[in-house]
């Protein structure tokens, strides 16, 4: 079977829709993968929230001066924790 010139543009016109339909749906997933993320706070653009491998997280004390700082513990808590940080130092 022959095909004149159209019906041959037409083949290449159908694979080309056929990518261009994957390539779109890999966009949309992406984007939805996004947002997903970040809805439910699984990414951070913090790089404190994440350290680094092989070294140490933030430090306890200064977490818990911020917490007392914003009111979010008494000064009572404060020391009870405080003195257990102290108590747990190696």
């Amino acid at each position: 079977m022959m095909w004149d010139d159209g019906d041959r543009w037409r083949m290449h016109d159908q694979g080309a829709g056929w990518l261009m339909v994957l390539l779109m749906l890999v966009v949309v997933i992406a984007v939805v993968v996004a947002v997903v993320a970040i809805v439910r706070g699984t990414t951070s653009l913090s790089p404190a929230a994440h350290p680094a491998p092989g070294t140490r997280g933030p430090d306890p004390r200064a977490i818990l001066q911020e917490r007392f700082a914003r009111g979010e513990i008494d000064e009572q808590d404060f020391r009870t924790r405080m003195r257990a940080l102290d108590d747990t130092v190696t």
